[in-house]
């Protein structure tokens, strides 16, 4: 019974897959959303991005729910599209409350060190940079807004118990874990509350991908540390969403600079 009436978020990364999932569950809980993803291919990654229509379809689906939703294409990497997106949000709806950081991708070297330049770069420019991007272009809003908010970090279970062959991935993740212990000191004192969520294995096109499935079935080490102790093979995006949407809310309220853990116990393996 979360009621997010009268508050106005952005999430990143939500042309589909968690990202959609929590635009939806915050649309759903009264939130006027700006969405916002990237509609153009990143270098190196060995599956298909989300596009401009996935992005709409996004919007689509919270408008004919009866919500309200706007869209901003933006890549993370970028601060100054960033505060556009963030201006879409105050022109549109006349303050910003919410902040969600989902954009995120992945690549599948065969070994941390055997990783390429290219592939180490663009993961911590589009993860951890992103992140920090995403951050710097809301918190004057934010504040701005004077009635304290909400920061959310999607973040991974490999920032908890990194698996083999990703060391890129856990070294951007965990990184925001430190971004995200740092701001919610900062901001404290503005009643803004900076928190992660760290989902595990999760249903999304990022992870059920030939690379994605030829990884799982053939990298040194992961094999059973992707088995889950609760009987599923995959959470859904709506369940990582459902724990955003509480982060968010008054529920919890004195929660700042916490890790959510949500994986149906693969941490504990």
């Amino acid at each position: 019974m979360i009621d997010l009436t009268d508050q106005v978020a952005l999430v990143t990364g939500a042309a589909r897959g968690i990202g959609r999932a929590v635009a939806v569950s915050l649309a759903e809980a009264g939130a006027a959303v700006v969405v916002t993803d990237l509609g153009r291919p990143v270098e190196g990654l060995t599956y298909t991005l989300a596009s401009n229509d996935d992005l709409a379809e996004t919007v689509r689906l919270i408008r004919d729910a009866g919500g309200r939703a706007e869209s901003a294409y933006a890549d993370v990497r970028d601060h100054t599209a960033l505060e556009a997106a963030v201006r879409t949000a105050t022109d549109s709806y006349g303050r910003l409350d919410l902040v969600v950081a989902n954009a995120g991708i992945a690549s599948w070297p065969e070994l941390t060190w055997k990783a390429t330049p290219e592939q180490w770069q663009t993961m911590i420019d589009v993860v951890l940079t992103g992140t920090w991007n995403t951050a710097r272009a809301a918190i004057p809003a934010l504040i701005d807004g004077g009635r304290g908010g909400s920061i959310v970090f999607v973040g991974s279970t490999a920032a908890v118990k990194p698996l083999p062959t990703i060391g890129h991935y856990a070294a951007a993740k965990y990184g925001t874990v430190g971004l995200l212990k740092s701001l919610a000191l900062e901001l404290a004192g503005d009643s803004i509350r900076v928190n992660a969520v760290h989902p595990g294995g999760t249903g999304t096109d990022m992870t059920q991908n030939p690379a994605a499935e030829h990884w799982q079935a053939t990298a040194t080490g992961v094999g059973g540390a992707l088995e889950l102790p609760l009987p599923i093979h995959r959470m859904e995006a709506v369940d990582v969403a459902h724990a955003v949407r509480w982060l968010c809310s008054s529920e919890a309220r004195y929660m700042t600079g916490a890790e959510l853990v949500l994986d149906a116990g693969a941490t504990l393996r």
